[in-house]
């Protein structure tokens, strides 16, 4: 596995733990379509929410919000609804929010002892 894989999938956990101690039930990690996938679908309290990660380790690419432009937002937004589609029943209210995991650069000294960053930005529109 390649290491961008190895750290894209270890944010997405640090992302599922930490959404979840703020209180959202995981539906789903790596949704699929034909049309993308979400990193994460949630439930926070009486909305929907489909969740993109994005983990850096370190800055030198920039900050990782700075790599979820409009075109992105307007996919995310079209797949939450894609998803919702599949399911009968009452219509659910929905967002889509954006967790920035900051992890220590590999082979610093110490980086185990780092913990990683995360910020969360909910309901984000293109």
């Amino acid at each position: 596995m390649r290491a961008e894989d190895r750290t894209g999938l270890l944010g997405e956990e640090i992302a599922a733990d930490h959404l979840g101690e703020a209180g959202h039930l995981i539906l789903e990690r790596r949704w699929r379509s034909t049309q993308g996938e979400l990193d994460l679908v949630t439930v926070d309290g009486d909305e929907l929410v489909g969740v993109e990660v994005k983990t850096r380790r370190g800055l030198g690419y920039g900050h990782p919000f700075e790599a979820v432009g409009p075109e992105k937002l307007r996919r995310l937004h079209r797949l939450l609804a894609e998803y919702v589609s599949g399911y009968p029943g009452p219509r659910i209210r929905r967002r889509v929010d954006v967790v920035s995991v900051l992890l220590p650069r590999e082979g610093d000294p110490g980086d185990d002892a780092v913990r990683p960053r995360v910020e969360h930005l909910r309901d984000v529109r293109p």
